[in-house]
């Protein structure tokens, strides 16, 4: 064993991919907490494998952080290419069809799935899988997720839901969300948008498709958002319960100056 091993073998990384930019932290088993919280966005929208792999690629070689040895790594892997299978209905040998109705699946795409057991289904999606090969070759083996995995998983672990509920969870010009109902999914969708208008209709034409009452329902806001965006201020006059999830991280290290709520998902990973 390399004394460098020795020397990182305690701290987790986990990294989050999205086609507009990469982000990750450091976690330190040792001191329980989180030691870095790093963006990086990518200076235009990534529509290649090839192209968001060299994005990657230079990332790493400009980054210390990334060149250190970690005792687990994890890879959320953030795109509108997924679909959530009952696990009664699901089936390893066709995975493309699952996808099919809602994505456009080609031949050579790799469609891997994440297992939720406590909710009896399977979340099937399209990784970028030349990213996981780089991933593996940088550090061996790892861990990698679906972030609609990891967002479900975390609100029902922080919630128990008994009437509809509504959680979106806020990217740069995209957003996850998901209706529960007594503790058991009922929606998940991804949207893009570029205006605030486009923010508010997505959601109120959700809530409409399930008859959800906007005087009535609880909408809960995460990532990257904040009450005087433009967005929130809109939304807020057509649905009344509506909050931002906030709350104090202890376990952010001294070099994380502030909570970053954009990093939900990867902040999630170890508490």
């Amino acid at each position: 064993m390399s004394k460098e091993t020795l020397i990182h073998n305690h701290k987790k990384l986990s990294i989050q991919l999205s086609s507009d930019g990469f982000s990750f932290c450091v976690y330190s088993n040792q001191q329980e907490q989180y030691e870095h919280v790093v963006s990086i966005p990518f200076s235009t929208k990534i529509t290649t494998p090839t192209s968001i792999l060299e994005e990657v690629k230079n990332i790493f070689e400009n980054n210390v952080l990334l060149h250190e040895t970690y005792e687990e790594v994890i890879l959320i892997h953030h795109n509108e290419l997924n679909t959530f299978v009952p696990q009664a209905f699901f089936s390893e040998e066709i995975l493309n069809n699952y996808l099919q109705n809602t994505v456009k699946v080609f031949d050579n795409d790799y469609v891997s799935y994440d297992e939720l057991d406590e909710l009896e289904m399977n979340n099937v999606y399209i990784p970028f899988v030349n990213v996981n090969n780089y991933i593996f070759d940088s550090f061996g083996a790892f861990t990698y997720l679906h972030s609609s995995t990891v967002f479900l998983q975390n609100i029902l672990k922080s919630n128990s839901v008994s009437n509809k509920e509504m959680f979106v969870n806020v990217h740069q010009n995209n957003f996850q969300l998901i209706v529960i109902e007594n503790n058991q999914l009922l929606l998940s969708n991804h949207f893009n948008y570029q205006t605030k208008e486009d923010f508010v209709y997505y959601i109120l034409f959700v809530a409409e498709q399930l008859k959800m009452d906007p005087n009535q329902f609880s909408l809960t806001l995460y990532g990257n958002i904040k009450e005087k965006d433009e967005a929130y201020q809109l939304l807020y006059n057509y649905i009344r319960n509506v909050s931002i999830y906030a709350t104090l991280n202890s376990k952010l290290g001294k070099n994380v100056v502030s909570l970053p709520q954009a990093h939900y998902n990867l902040l999630q990973l170890h508490i």
